[in-house]
């Protein structure tokens, strides 16, 4: 059996564009520089310190009504009002629930986090120019 004499060219990375050149160099070491900046740590800082608790917050409630559901089914039965009992009161709150934490989250967004990372979407785009 015959050696090969000549090595494979190498193959890029999935994703890669084989006709890039030296300037996806600089436009990775700009998008390092703004991931390292200040400003994109205080948007990441903004947005973990809403989310991560809202999240837990809502996980816990989840949890407890469906932990309530099997260990007591007595209580989840009782009536509140005509065929409502507390187990759909309380399942119908689930969804309130989660339509006040979108609502929040959007208002969260909106007046902590959008501006500042449209600004520094526009300084990036800028240093990319």
């Amino acid at each position: 059996m015959p050696a090969p004499t000549s090595a494979a060219p190498p193959v890029p990375p999935a994703g890669a564009d084989p006709e890039a050149g030296p300037s996806d160099d600089a436009s990775t070491e700009v998008y390092r520089s703004v991931q390292n900046s200040l400003a994109f740590q205080r948007i990441r800082h903004s947005y973990r310190s809403f989310v991560f608790p809202v999240s837990g917050v809502f996980l816990a409630w989840y949890l407890l009504y469906v932990a309530a559901q099997a260990a007591a089914p007595g209580l989840m039965r009782t009536p509140v009002a005509g065929p409502v009992n507390v187990a759909w009161l309380l399942g119908l709150l689930q969804f309130a629930t989660t339509f006040l934490l979108t609502w929040l989250y959007a208002r969260n967004a909106r007046t902590q986090r959008d501006r500042a990372a449209l600004s520094l979407r526009w300084d990036t785009q800028d240093q990319l120019r």
